[in-house]
């Protein structure tokens, strides 16, 4: 099993998830969060499978920062096309 699999086990939807959810629990304000990162997390788990649905549900549920939500809603768009 895969660090990916055992995430998505956890009731994770994958990398991305993690590193908005660890970044919440230290507090850090949306402004800290890498936006860098956090798109190339979003590309890798959208090559594992997660879903670009997960990925917008799960942005929103931990952040209202319009660049991550931007993120997340372009790759729910290109997988729609």
């Amino acid at each position: 099993m895969n660090d990916h699999a055992k995430l998505r086990g956890k009731e994770m939807i994958g990398f991305a998830h993690l590193y908005l959810q660890r970044c919440k629990r230290e507090s850090k304000l949306d402004d800290e969060i890498d936006i860098r990162l956090y798109t190339k997390l979003v590309q890798l788990d959208s090559k594992l499978g997660t879903t670009a649905t997960e990925q917008l549900f799960c942005c929103i549920s931990h952040s209202l920062k319009f660049d991550l939500i931007k993120v997340s809603n372009k790759l729910r768009v290109l997988q729609l096309k």
